[in-house]
């Protein structure tokens, strides 16, 4: 989280949106809550996994970068993981439709004339 971000320093961790997420799910499958109750709940478990999927994108995005360095040290000339950066990135990339982002994989065609992938289709985290 960025400190120079007004809107993120009162988010949880990861763990405890998650545990939240559950309180509010539970909650409103089996509670007797008011319109408004319902849909400030539902407003707030929108938010904290928002918080969720961009903690889990920024996490990915630094497991791509120790693996690229540990694959090719040599070749690479990353600069060090900005998590401000990766932030920004994973929220304009949640703002995309999924449709849209699971179609932008990047592929190049090998000198045998196979399709290869640079997405990461082999190892999932989650």
């Amino acid at each position: 989280m960025s400190a120079s971000n007004p809107n993120t320093q009162d988010l949880p961790s990861f763990e405890d949106a998650i545990d939240r997420l559950e309180e509010i799910v539970s909650s409103m499958e089996e509670d007797q809550l008011s319109l408004e109750a319902m849909v400030n709940a539902y407003e707030n478990g929108a938010r904290l996994l928002k918080h969720c999927r961009n903690q889990i994108e920024t996490s990915r995005q630094r497991v791509d970068f120790i693996t690229a360095q540990l694959e090719n040290p040599e070749a690479t000339t990353l600069t060090p993981f900005d998590p401000a950066a990766a932030e920004s990135a994973a929220s304009e990339d949640s703002a995309r439709p999924a449709a849209v982002r699971s179609t932008s994989a990047r592929r190049s065609t090998t000198s045998s004339g196979k399709t290869s992938s640079t997405d990461d289709e082999d190892i999932r985290l989650f």
